[in-house]
């Protein structure tokens, strides 16, 4: 593409010139690819093998491509008006295809335009790479290095003609949304320092002797495991690699640090055995069943993704299934390992990381009944585990006007989530892909100023049909076109009509059409077309539909065709009118021929997408209603949790128009990890619910006290597993790259969502509805430190303060007395 500066005339001859200058620049490069020289008459595309390169087509086809013409011509703005465009491309778009905002006089004659464009075309024989189809390396590497070139040139060729040259590429574009993702690697090591220090902080005390920091290490190292062997895996068996399955990095380091987090607070909750072997053995004990339920929920919903039509999403979500069930192997092998033997080390009385310093039992307390002990463990806690574990409870379970807020506070999101469902919109444009500060958005800035186009190019293909007796139908496609109301008029350029009036204004072969049926005699058919398609007397329009015919092996037969038209693109606003144009166009022309553009790629993904979300959605929700279900043996509790993974879902995608996010490939697998994800928020609460019975009765009042309770022993872990999950994606926020920004938006929507749902709205409910405890549940009124609740609960957490006196080492440390 070629655009000029203000005040300059692209079709002045010195401007014409250059575009010439140009033109011949481009045919003599050559490119060093896989060890080969390779030129324009390497990668150029032919009618057939053996031909000549295909012949550009321009304002310069005026002259045919020939500087010598060109040079010869005084006036080549007369020329432009005087010749026809139409006896040079019969069937091609219009001249103003290839014109960037012309202007004209009053006679109707074009005297200037800002922009023009020449149009090359390259093959593309696909070639198979690690046993998948992959465009042609060599024609992709040589326009992406011509590309390159010609913007290292721009400068220069503004300066002396007063016009930029800007080239357009496929591949460019490829390479450009793949290169943004790339440069967000970066984000992603920003990603693991943060849930490095997170993780340690949160496992970290304030003695060195009891705190884990090396424990959150270990964990975050363990994802990192877990990700390179779900990559190693997939590629192994086969499963493609795309530029959305980096994203994967961040998806496993949320989820899976969550599960340590549950482990050590069930850890810490077994402070009254002796042994460090079996108080090891009770907290996996404990914490086993919510962490196997989080994973294998996770893993059914990505599994429940993968049966998507969308190539992408399938890919993904098989990475990433794999990707979860090896974190859920490590998390309870590897890190469970590395637990007990930090377990050992805290025996031992030494340092927290350095583990070869001893600190000494007076760095720590003795703590003599198992009462002080469960004193020491809760005082442990920290200030986030009593705001959550403590206040939170008070705050929305202790009355019935905190109940009233979530619930109220919930409906209004639910609202907001329904009404933003209705204005959602499909969209996708390659663009997004393309960082902003890129060169190439320059290149998209003038395709768009000048050619946005109003036209896509698009073809109505036909298979072996019986040609010679069904010429009629190949002429009722090109009757339908032109009648459709996405077609462009008069761009509809039909081989068969060319050649049935070819053959008719040819007299000596006037013996070979039938009047009568108004075609040509089938007998003769093939061998008339072979003519019509190889002569050097005929119009143009009689060899450039080779391209739009097929022969068989035999070269006896045609085997496929099509018939060329453009699609209206101005009326494609959103999605919804891509699927409108796709599905118009294929409904009329049903049993005649199949029409396809390039676009069709996208827009097909729209029509499947609102189909593809209700069913992988509705799939993921009941393997997860079963699976939880099955798992804590309550069919009301799995109903419940279902629902409240619903809600999340409904407002996730209700708040999508709000943060600007449209619904297409990318976004649609955020989508489908929501319902995994928002499990890990409830599914705890939940369980912790039917561990514990409580009298029903004025005083406490057994729903509410039971579900304050499910905060105190899960919340902590649940919001700390939230906060996680957003620290993780939190450098995707800086990202330049589109996929990276739509995950870090729809994360936050996820993980806000999904902690409202869960830590807020699902303990209220459960304070009204919720089911009754396992018959051998504990008494929830015998442990008033547990219940937040409780009258005595200040009483029974009250921090212990040791009393430690300071003595030899073959002296024993005295008990410590509460404070």
């Amino acid at each position: 593409m070629f655009e000029a500066k203000e005040g300059v005339n692209m079709l002045t001859k010195e401007s014409l010139l250059f575009m010439m200058e140009m033109h011949e620049w481009l045919l003599s490069q050559w490119k060093i690819i896989d060890g080969k020289n390779v030129t324009y008459e390497v990668v150029c595309a032919r009618y057939t093998k053996g031909d000549d390169c295909k012949i550009p087509v321009s304002v310069l086809t005026f002259w045919g491509h020939n500087r010598t013409r060109l040079e010869a011509d005084a006036d080549p703005l007369a020329t432009i008006n005087t010749v026809s465009w139409r006896s040079l491309e019969p069937s091609g778009p219009p001249l103003d295809f290839y014109l960037g905002k012309p202007e004209y006089n009053a006679a109707g004659d074009v005297v200037s335009a800002r922009a023009t464009l020449i149009s090359y075309n390259f093959k593309n024989e696909k070639v198979e790479i690690s046993g998948v189809g992959e465009d042609d390396p060599q024609s992709r590497y040589f326009e992406i290095q011509i590309a390159d070139d010609s913007e290292h040139r721009r400068k220069a060729d503004e300066a002396a003609h007063g016009v930029g040259v800007y080239i357009r590429t496929t591949g460019q574009e490829d390479v450009e949304g793949s290169d943004s993702v790339s440069s967000d690697i970066g984000n992603l090591v920003m990603g693991y320092i943060l849930m490095l220090i997170y993780a340690s902080f949160i496992l970290s005390r304030s003695r060195p002797k009891y705190s884990h920091s090396l424990l959150g290490i270990v964990s975050v190292i363990s994802v990192g495991l877990s990700t390179f062997s779900a990559y190693g895996f997939c590629w192994y068996i086969g499963i493609k690699f795309n530029t959305v399955v980096q994203v994967l990095i961040l998806v496993l380091l949320g989820v899976g640090v969550d599960d340590t987090f549950v482990i050590m607070d069930s850890w810490w909750d077994c402070a009254h055995i002796e042994s460090m072997r079996e108080r090891m053995i009770a907290a996996v004990k404990h914490a086993g069943p919510a962490v196997t339920i989080t994973s294998v929920t996770d893993l059914i919903a990505f599994l429940a993704g993968s049966s998507s039509s969308l190539p992408a999403l399938q890919d993904f979500c098989y990475y990433a299934s794999v990707g979860i069930a090896f974190d859920f192997m490590f998390q309870v092998t590897f890190v469970v390992a590395v637990a007990y033997l930090d377990t050992v080390r805290q025996q031992q009385s030494r340092a927290d990381v350095l583990c070869c310093i001893k600190v000494g039992d007076h760095t720590g307390v003795c703590l003599g009944s198992d009462e002080e002990k469960a004193r020491w463990t809760e005082a442990e806690r920290g200030l986030q585990n009593r705001v959550v574990g403590t206040y939170l409870p008070r705050l929305i379970l202790g009355s019935n006007i905190g109940k009233a807020v979530v619930l109220v506070v919930s409906a209004v999101f639910l609202a907001l989530g329904i009404y933003g469902c209705t204005q959602l919109e499909m969209n996708y444009n390659n663009e997004w892909f393309i960082p902003s500060g890129s060169p190439f958005r320059d290149v998209m800035r003038v395709r768009d100023t000048y050619f946005g186009g109003n036209e896509l190019p698009a073809n109505a293909y036909f298979g072996a049909i019986d040609y010679p007796n069904e010429q009629g139908e190949v002429l009722r496609a090109s009757e339908i076109l032109r009648t459709n109301y996405w077609v462009v008029e008069n761009s509809t350029s039909s081989w068969m009509e060319d050649f049935q009036q070819w053959v008719q204004g040819h007299p000596v072969y006037g013996v070979s059409w039938d009047a009568s049926k108004q075609q040509i005699v089938p007998a003769q058919f093939y061998s008339l077309l072979k003519v019509f398609a190889s002569t050097a007397t005929g119009p143009r329009g009689a060899w450039q539909h080779i391209d739009n015919i097929r022969w068989n092996d035999a070269g006896d037969e045609l085997k496929a065709s099509r018939v060329g038209f453009r699609i209206i693109s101005k009326s494609l606003t959103d999605g919804q009118g891509a699927i409108d144009a796709m599905d118009s166009l294929r409904g009329a022309l049903e049993g005649v021929a199949f029409p396809w553009a390039f676009p069709f790629v996208f827009w097909e993904s729209y029509k499947v997408m609102v189909s593809g979300i209700t069913r992988n959605v509705a799939i993921s929700g009941s393997a997860v209603f079963v699976l939880v279900t099955i798992m804590i043996a309550n069919i009301q509790l799995g109903l419940l949790v279902t629902v409240a993974i619903a809600c999340v879902d409904v407002c996730m995608m209700g708040f999508m128009p709000f943060i600007g996010v449209q619904l297409n490939g990318v976004s649609l697998i955020c989508v489908v990890m929501a319902v995994g994800l928002s499990v890990d928020y409830s599914v705890h609460i939940a369980g912790a619910f039917l561990t514990v019975r409580c009298d029903d009765n004025e005083e406490h009042g057994g729903r509410a006290q039971r579900a304050a309770y499910a905060l105190w022993k899960m919340g902590p872990a649940v919001v700390n597993g939230g906060t996680s999950t957003f620290i993780a994606i939190l450098p995707a926020a800086m990202a330049v790259s589109y996929v990276f920004k739509v995950f870090f938006r729809m994360f936050f929507l996820i993980i806000f969502f999904g902690q409202w749902f869960g830590v807020f709205f699902l303990p209220v409910v459960l304070s009204f509805i919720g089911p009754d405890a396992y018959l051998d549940a504990p008494n929830l009124e015998e442990t008033p430190e547990q219940n937040p609740l409780h009258s005595e609960h200040e009483t029974a957490v009250a921090v212990v303060k040791p009393k430690v006196k300071r003595v030899g080492a073959e002296e024993e440390m005295k008990e410590t007395e509460s404070a």
